[in-house]
C-alpha cells in the first residue's frame, strides 16, 4: 500500500509476530561481538589520607558508542592499632575486633572491600600502671586485594571532560569482650592501583538511514514504527527485542520497500507479547544490506505496566526548511502545528486535518534564526498537546 504525504512517498510494511526463537550476536561487554576496551589507570601512592578524589577522562563519543564501564582496583594496606585501658581499678582481659572498609565509588559503580581481624584475649592493667596499653600490628589488612564493579553505557562517562571517583577508608575497633573503659587509635597506610575500562563499539551509521523509531504499547500488542530515507530495495530490517537490554532475540523480518531513491519509506511492525513478557521490554532494528553489512538502530524501551502514552517525533533534526511530524499512532481530527521559541513565543502556525494517518509536514516559512525551538502539535477537538524539541540550522 502506498500513500502520498505532500512530497514524501511512504511505503507501509506491517507484520505481526509473537515468541522469538534464537539469539543474536551484538557488540557488548560480554557475549556476542566483543567490544573494544580502553583502560586508564590511577596509582595511589602510600598515604594515611582517609578520603581521596581522583579523576578519569570521559569517553570520547566521536570514536564510537560506549557499551559499558568496568572499574577494577588492587589495594594494599597496613594498620597499626593502639589500645589503652582507662579503667582506674580493674585488670581486664579484652577481646577486640578490628574492621576496616575500603570503598571506591563513581557514577553507577560502588566497590566495598572489608577486612576483619580479632585480637586477644589480652589482659590490660588498670590505667596508669605498667601494662595498661597494647599495640597490634602493623598488619597487612589488604594485600593486593582486588575489587571490581561495572555499569552500562552510563552518560556520566560520555563527553570530553572528566568523571570523578572517590576512595574512602573507615572502620574501627570494637571490644567483643572486656570492659567499656578503653581508648584506641588506628593508623592505616594504603596504596594501590585503580583501573577504569571503557568498552565501546563502532558508531552505527544507521542513524542517517532510519529515523523516528518508536515503540508504543497498544491494547494487546506493541507497535514499532520507523522512517527510512534513501532506502535500498535489497536491504532487510530485522526486529530484535530484549528483556534486560543486553541479550537480544530476533522476532521477525521486514524487507525494504521498492520506492525510488530519495523517498521516505515508513515501516510498521506489530509485536504480540508472550505471557512471559513482563515489566520492561527493549526493541531495536537491525539493518542488513545486500553486501552483508549490518548496523543497528537506537534502542526503544516499552514498560508493559505503564499507561499508553502518545508522543510525536520530528525529522530531520536539525531542520533546514521543513520538518516531518510523526505521531506515535494514527490520528483523526483538526490539529494546529506551531513553531515556538524558547521564550514561549509562537512564530508560525499551520492548521491541518488528519484522517487515519500519523504523518504530516510543516514548512518553516518564517525563516527563523539558527537555534533551538519547539514544534508543538495541538488537537483542536480536545486540546491535547504534544511537544518536540528541534534545532534549526
Amino acid at each position: 500500500m502506498k500513500q502520498v504525504y505532500i512530497l514524501a512517498i511512504v511505503g507501509l510494511a506491517f507484520i505481526a509476530v509473537s515468541i522469538p526463537q534464537q539469539g543474536s550476536a551484538q557488540c557488548l561487554c560480554s557475549g556476542g561481538i566483543a567490544a573494544t576496551p580502553i583502560t586508564q589507570s590511577v596509582t595511589i601512592a602510600p598515604t594515611q589520607t582517609s578520603v581521596l578524589t581522583f579523576t578519569f577522562q570521559q569517553f570520547d563519543p566521536t570514536i564510537g558508542t560506549l557499551s559499558c564501564v568496568t572499574m577494577r582496583d588492587t589495594i594494599s594496606g597496613v594498620s597499626t592499632t593502639y589500645v589503652l585501658n582507662t579503667d582506674p581499678v580493674d585488670t581486664i582481659p579484652y577481646l577486640f575486633q578490628l574492621t576496616v572498609n575500603n570503598k571506591i565509588s563513581g557514577p553507577g559503580i560502588i566497590v566495598n572491600q572489608i577486612f576483619n581481624k580479632t585480637y586477644g584475649y589480652d589482659t590490660l592493667n588498670p590505667a596508669g600502671q605498667p601494662g595498661d596499653t597494647i599495640t597490634y600490628g602493623p598488619d597487612n589488612i589488604f594485600n593486593h586485594a582486588t575489587g571490581s564493579g561495572s555499569t552500562g553505557g552510563n552518560p556520566a562517562y560520555i563527553g570530553m571532560g572528566t568523571v570523578d571517583f572517590t576512595y574512602k577508608i573507615n572502620g574501627g575497633l570494637v571490644a567483643l569482650d572486656g570492659g567499656l573503659n578503653y581508648k584506641d587509635s588506628i593508623s592505616t597506610i594504603i596504596g594501590g592501583t585503580i583501573n577504569l575500562t571503557y568498552y565501546w563499539c563502532p558508531s552505527s551509521p544507521l542513524g542517517s538511514l532510519i529515523n523516528s523509531f518508536t515503540a508504543i504499547k497498544k491494547d494487546k500488542y506493541i507497535l514499532l514504527q520507523w522512517l527510512a530515507t534513501n532506502d535500498q530495495n535489497n536491504a532487510n530490517y530485522e526486529i530484535e527485542y530484549s528483556k534486560d537490554g543486553n541479550e537480544y532475540l530476533p522476532v521477525g523480518n521486514v524487507p525494504a520497500g521498492t520506492n525510488a531513491a530519495g523517498t521516505i519509506t515508513q515501516y510498521q511492525y506489530q509485536y504480540n507479547p508472550d505471557p512471559s513478557d513482563v515489566g520492561k521490554l527493549y526493541f531495536r532494528i537491525k539493518r542488513t544490506d545486500a553486501n552483508g553489512n549490518t548496523v543497528y538502530s537506537t534502542i526503544k524501551e516499552v514498560d508493559l505496566s505503564a499507561q499508553n502514552r502518545i508522543g510525536i517525533q520530528t525529522y530531520p533534526n536539525p531542520v533546514v526548511n521543513s520538518v516531518l511530524v510523526q505521531f506515535d499512532e494514527n490520528q483523526n481530527g483538526n490539529f494546529m502545528l506551531e513553531l515556538v521559541n524558547i521564550t514561549g513565543q509562537i512564530l508560525e502556525q499551520k492548521k491541518i486535518i488528519l484522517s487515519g494517518t500519523n504523518l504530516t509536514r510543516f514548512d518553516l516559512n518564517s525563516n527563523p534564526a539558527k537555534g533551538i525551538y519547539f514544534l508543538r502539535a495541538k488537537n483542536m477537538d480536545n486540546n491535547e498537546q504534544w511537544l518536540s524539541k528541534i534545532m534549526v540550522k
